[in-house]
């Protein structure tokens, strides 16, 4: 089970050393940007993503929750977001903004939300190359994944036939809830808490493999760790 790591979760004093400890052994790490308007918090930015990207030559995976998408896709490609996520709902033609974040050199990845419907995600595989089903509603930490999320996985993993379009969970990620969304489907998720909440992070990290035996970090495509 791959895993994308939320730095939301990790030490905002320490992240240098976290990516340093644990970017040889994820898919990439995850970096939420809240504008205080698309959700009610603030939370990283176009510098951070640089600052990483000159420390770690894993993936950065941006997910994009803020009322202007458009405006940030060129930004966060500059700074070295190797993957870009955005929701239908605040992109004015969110088939453009996946085209705009292809051409910007990043991975363009769709962000379903608890009450998109599958389809939603389904009609835009041909432009995306994965798809990031919410678990809990955005920007909600601490909160237990949504009881439907498992039958949402599964029905996509259905629907993308030959596509094989990856398809990642975020949200309500717990050690009881990765083994179920490995057997809907999920080729992974997005932990946060269960990798920097109590332990050691990289120890974690490999227990999340033992907890989903299959594809690991080392497995992924090629674009999956931002080359």
């Amino acid at each position: 089970m791959l895993a994308y790591v939320s730095l939301w979760s990790a030490d905002l004093l320490a992240l240098g050393e976290a990516v340093d400890a644990l970017g040889p052994h994820v898919a990439g790490f995850h970096i939420d940007v809240f504008d205080g308007h698309n959700v009610r918090e603030l939370l990283f930015g176009p510098d951070l993503v640089a600052a990483l990207a000159r420390r770690t030559p894993a993936l950065l995976d941006v997910h994009l929750n803020c009322a202007e998408p458009d405006y940030w896709v060129d930004r966060f490609a500059e700074a070295g977001a190797g993957m870009i996520t955005v929701q239908s709902s605040p992109c004015d033609d969110v088939r453009e903004t996946l085209s705009r974040i292809a051409r910007c050199g990043a991975v363009p990845s769709l962000g379903l939300e608890l009450h998109e419907p599958v389809s939603l995600a389904v009609e835009h595989l041909d432009l995306v190359r994965r798809v990031l089903v919410m678990g809990t509603e955005i920007g909600v930490k601490g909160v237990g994944l949504d009881p439907q999320v498992p039958d949402r996985v599964r029905s996509l993993v259905a629907a993308r036939a030959g596509a094989m379009t990856p398809v990642v969970v975020d949200g309500g990620i717990r050690r009881h809830t990765v083994p179920v969304l490995a057997e809907a489907g999920a080729d992974g998720v997005v932990p946060g808490s269960l990798v920097f909440g109590v332990g050691s992070p990289l120890d974690n990290v490999r227990a999340i493999n033992d907890l989903a035996p299959g594809c690991r970090a080392a497995d992924a495509p090629a674009f999956w760790h931002g080359s």
